[in-house]
């Protein structure tokens, strides 16, 4: 029986123990090393070689890593009741409805990994790692209908209790990075408020420690048992705490309860990168290699694509894609330097005195911001470049680009706007036009008319772009990109009305296989994508 005075004065000093924890993660600069955060970290995007180095062989070492489901069911330390007859009804419900499992194991994937060394890092229980999945199925933008966002569900004050950021650019609750430090600072409150009982610290994540608290008590005044399947708490919490026990062990009796979860490598495959830019997710995406939409799952804390200059903002990128994004990003030429800022509009505002006011005009607010009419009314937010990024060109051309289909980033020599798929190239000393084209694949006139170049002007460290999404053999450059291509795979070219599904019916593989070997989902399919199929395994 629980000694409910202790309770309340244990329920305090654990609060302001954990809020001084949680004060000292976040004042921290630095992190620990890959093993310990599970994800790497680059404060500035230069890379040396030492660490080019490094980054290599942490690249090998994921290419050869086990499977982390392998090693998550040896690392599970809590009681599964298994024969609970809540736990079994579950555990039928999972096996009844496995697309929902896979779909939640392919949207992990990325993360599985930095969320288990996190766990392991404060000595928490490794079945924590599954809880994403009772919450949102592991989707980042899952946005419940009372308010609570991203894997881990968090609501806006406990979110804020916690340290998590949230303005008008960023939420931190859908930054899988951000909030999986904060809900298990919250969840290791919860076990230490309740002694050590997980079931009430699971119970407490889902309804809040006040309501299982009054459930002991009340269990203590008439009598009854106190531990948590006694308890009178919602359905929905009754059903919570049994859905972990039940996952925990469906994986950790494959033989038992067969069901197929993609493999997912135990190494790090994040990488964090801040940045020396104010640079939009579009054009971060084409320095990297890797699709926007992919980008945006990567990254979805931002609520706008653009980057506000208010503070840093760090890049989540898979550690395949970091070199050539520092190198692309160290080579980029841009002609000026976008700082966007936040405008709420006042009373007595109109979008003529607005413009007036940052050097702009009145289509090129309307054309950012996605306005209908000139209408504005009073608290409205508007995004505005600053006057410095203004006074370096046109207002209309610095407003329009963000808003274009493609990224654009100016450039000194042309008015070509770089695609995805292009790549920026320094000149050598040797080199010539018919060179340069034949090694890129991409035809000579085009390359000259992207660059404006003849032979006579070809100087060497001149840095120009190679539209190489036109390259006449994009295939060469889409095998050597691929992350999972194995021999007896196949490319496929993504058409109109494919879904994953579709696909994989196609090719007689699981849909879950190419969700994994390209973390893609159904909404991230864009027509003309080249997608691994791997059908390796049917050879």
């Amino acid at each position: 029986m629980l000694n409910c005075t202790i309770f309340k004065c244990h329920h305090w000093i654990m609060r302001l123990i954990t809020l001084v924890t949680i004060s000292a993660l976040i004042g921290g600069a630095s992190f620990a090393s890959p093993s310990a955060e599970g994800i790497q970290t680059f404060q500035k995007p230069i890379l040396t070689s030492e660490r080019k180095q490094k980054l290599a062989d942490d690249i090998t070492r994921y290419r050869q890593a086990d499977n982390l489901w392998d090693v998550l069911r040896e690392e599970f330390a809590l009681p599964h009741y298994e024969d609970n007859p809540a736990v079994q009804e579950r555990i039928e419900w999972f096996m009844n409805n496995q697309d929902y499992l896979l779909r939640s194991a392919s949207r992990a994937a990325p993360y599985l990994y930095y969320i288990l060394q996190q766990v392991k890092k404060r000595h928490l229980p490794a079945e924590l790692v599954l809880l994403p999945i009772i919450e949102s199925g592991y989707n980042p933008f899952s946005l419940s209908n009372v308010g609570a966002a991203g894997i881990w569900q968090l609501m806006p004050d406990t979110a804020t209790s916690l340290g998590v950021r949230q303005d008008w650019w960023y939420d931190g609750r859908r930054d899988v990075i951000a909030s999986t430090r904060a809900a298990l600072n919250h969840l290791s409150y919860l076990q230490s408020f309740f002694e050590g009982n997980w079931l009430y610290a699971l119970a407490a994540y889902n309804t809040g420690e006040g309501n299982v608290l009054s459930a002991i008590k009340r269990n203590i005044r008439d009598g009854r048992p106190t531990n948590f399947w006694e308890l009178p708490l919602s359905q929905q919490t009754r059903d919570y705490v049994p859905s972990l026990l039940a996952l925990a062990v469906i994986i950790s009796n494959p033989d038992r309860y067969p069901i197929y979860l993609p493999p997912v490598r135990n190494a790090p495959y994040l990488a964090q990168i801040e940045p020396d830019a104010q640079i939009s997710l579009k054009q971060a995406a084409t320095l990297a290699g890797i699709n926007y939409k992919k980008m945006i799952q990567l990254n979805p804390g931002f609520n706008r694509p653009e980057k506000s200059t208010q503070t840093p903002f760090k890049l989540v990128l898979p550690i395949e894609n970091v070199e050539q994004f520092t190198e692309n990003l160290a080579r980029s030429p841009y002609s000026h330097q976008i700082d966007w800022i936040h405008y709420t509009v006042k009373s007595g505002d109109t979008l003529v005195s607005i413009a007036k006011k940052f050097n702009t005009t009145k289509s090129a607010l309307r054309k950012l911001n996605h306005l209908s009419s000139n209408q504005i009314r009073h608290g409205t937010d508007l995004l505005i470049p600053s006057k410095e990024s203004n006074s370096s060109e046109s207002p209309e051309k610095i407003m329009t680009a963000p808003s274009t289909q493609q990224t654009s980033i100016a450039l000194k020599s042309t008015e070509y706007a770089l695609q995805p798929g292009d790549t920026i190239y320094m000149i050598r000393s040797k080199d010539t036009l018919k060179s340069i084209a034949k090694k890129f694949h991409v035809d000579k006139q085009l390359l000259q008319a992207v660059n404006e170049l003849g032979n006579k002007n070809l100087k060497a460290g001149k840095q120009i772009i190679i539209p190489t999404h036109a390259a006449t053999h994009p295939e060469k450059k889409q095998i050597s990109n691929t992350k999972n291509i194995q021999p007896g795979d196949t490319l496929y070219m993504v058409r109109k009305g494919d879904t994953i599904e579709k696909i994989a019916k196609k090719f007689h593989v699981k849909p879950a296989a190419i969700r994994l070997a390209n973390l893609s989902n159904n909404d991230s399919l864009v027509e003309g994508e080249k997608l691994v199929v791997p059908t390796h395994r049917l050879s």
